[in-house]
């Protein structure tokens, strides 16, 4: 009797490709360095220093100067992403060394960190679109400049809401990067701004740190932001981990309340999720640029 193949199942290899689409980066981590937090509610004292030197004449009275201090609290915010993906992927993990359980991790991590700037630009759910309840946006307590058909212009009018502040900071979007890039001068046709390059990638503008991502403009927002650029003090804005990244496997239940147990697709999730915590120090010391329409 011949052997029946029809239930053999055939050594199979799982592969898992990116496609080279551009992922949304963030621009804080970028442009702003990481502080530790702990977990306890940290609250920064600022004060801006008012003191000059005074001349006094011989035997005359000295002066002196007061210090106000104004309190500001770090909000704290905890950012979970959760991805289903089939059982069998599970076990191709085994077999391959753990590819794809790698690269859905690394996606998540970088969400993460997108998360970061949608809280702190935008006050907005990167996942939902919508507005956070208790959040603030810094876009909209921020010195805002409304962008022309004059981008060189307008570039200065960011510049000039800041005259009393250090500007080591702009945070573009990538369609602004975009248009500054295609800006030329007129005698010789070279770019304007030649530290653009094609990827749109930008580590400086004019001399200070500069990064583009769609982040800046809130791409996933529902309601349109309409922020172009924001530039500034990135040093006001402080933020840290109170929770380092933390991954799991999740096999039972509905993690993700989409109503679907994970069992009866046959499916098992990954979730990864952290805490951290931010305060931005001095909204005027940021200017955004917004389109008019």
């Amino acid at each position: 009797m011949a052997n029946d193949t029809t239930k053999v199942t055939l050594p199979r290899e799982a592969v898992t490709t990116v496609i080279n689409k551009v992922k949304d980066t963030s621009t804080i981590a970028a442009l702003s360095p990481s502080e530790p937090q702990k977990f306890d509610d940290k609250t920064y004292l600022v004060f801006n220093p008012t003191s000059e030197a005074e001349v006094v004449a011989e035997g005359a009275k000295k002066g002196s100067y007061d210090i106000s201090t104004t309190p500001i609290v770090a909000k704290r915010a905890k950012i979970v992403t959760t991805t289903r993906v089939s059982d069998e992927l599970r076990w191709a993990d085994e077999d391959n060394q753990l590819e794809i359980v790698t690269n859905i991790i690394a996606d998540q991590a970088a969400a993460l960190g997108r998360a970061l700037d949608y809280i702190v630009y935008h006050a907005v759910n990167p996942k939902t679109g919508g507005a956070l309840s208790g959040y603030t946006a810094l876009t909209a307590g921020a010195n805002i400049v409304t962008a022309t058909d004059d981008l060189v212009a307008d570039i200065d009018s960011l510049t000039d809401a800041l005259i009393d502040y250090d500007i080591n900071g702009f945070a573009l979007s990538r369609k602004l990067a975009s248009d500054l890039r295609k800006l030329r001068i007129p005698a010789t046709g070279m770019r304007l701004y030649p530290e653009i390059p094609l990827s749109l990638n930008v580590g400086n503008f004019d001399g200070i740190p500069a990064a583009a991502s769609g982040t800046v403009n809130g791409r996933l927002a529902t309601i349109p932001t309409k922020v172009l650029g924001i530039m500034g003090d990135f040093s006001c804005i402080k933020w840290g981990m109170v929770r380092d990244i933390t991954s799991e496997i999740i096999e039972y239940g509905d993690p993700d309340n989409t109503g679907n147990d994970l069992k009866g697709y046959n499916q098992v999730a990954y979730r990864t999720e952290a805490v951290l915590a931010y305060a931005v120090l001095d909204e005027d010391a940021f200017s955004v640029l917004k389109s008019a329409a």
